[in-house]
């Protein structure tokens, strides 16, 4: 088993383990407010935290655990596990329609979505559509600030000197498109950004 592998598993039982205790705290805080306890700023707080850190796990569950090559995700349940992880001035929208997919491809969703939220420091809308084995993202209206290092390494696999841990998505998704059979091509303007996800043309042939 390679250490890819054993990462996988790791960030899988991190988040399997995590999220029944903070999901228990949060059934503490529902019969708390049944019983008559006192609201106010505080509790809301703590009910915004709670939402924000079960939103993360489900999130990096899909992005940082193992993808099963059989196993696939609905897309109303992808929309609202980014729906619950981003908002504000960074926002996702699936225009994938309904129906499901494949939990490998989710996961390149998943991952490229970090790697374009660190590419637009004053936020944006990405637009994510899927047809077949390709995942388009589209981002529009903001400012970007790709790094080029990052992104050499995701779409040619060039070395990168410093890995910082806010930026072991790019990494890991480079790590992914190899495990799945695809390639990105990621363009940038100043205020725009395409990233596409297809699967190579060798493999492509392949599929009956």
């Amino acid at each position: 088993m390679s250490t890819h592998d054993l990462s996988e598993l790791v960030s899988a039982r991190l988040c399997h383990d995590l999220i029944s205790p903070i999901g228990a705290i949060g059934n503490g805080l529902e019969l708390f407010a049944l019983a008559g306890g006192a609201g106010g700023p505080e509790l809301a707080l703590v009910h915004d935290s709670l939402a924000t850190a079960l939103a993360k796990l489900r999130f990096y569950r899909v992005a940082f655990g193992p993808a099963d090559a059989q196993a696939r995700q609905s897309l109303e349940e992808a929309a609202q596990i980014t729906d619950a992880m981003f908002g504000g001035r960074f926002t996702v929208v699936w225009d994938a329609g309904r129906g499901d997919l494949d939990r490998r491809l989710l996961r390149l969703a998943f991952l490229a979505i970090l790697c374009l939220e660190k590419s637009l420091p004053m936020g944006g809308v990405v637009r994510v559509d899927q047809e077949d084995a390709v995942i388009a993202l589209r981002v529009d209206g903001r400012r970007t600030q790709p790094p080029p290092e990052l992104w050499a390494h995701v779409t040619d696999g060039a070395p990168v000197a410093d890995l910082r841990p806010d930026a072991v998505q790019f990494a890991l998704l480079r790590q992914a498109l190899l495990a799945s059979g695809h390639r990105a091509a990621a363009r940038f303007g100043e205020s725009s950004a395409e990233v596409d996800l297809v699967l190579s043309p060798e493999l492509a042939e392949a599929r009956p």
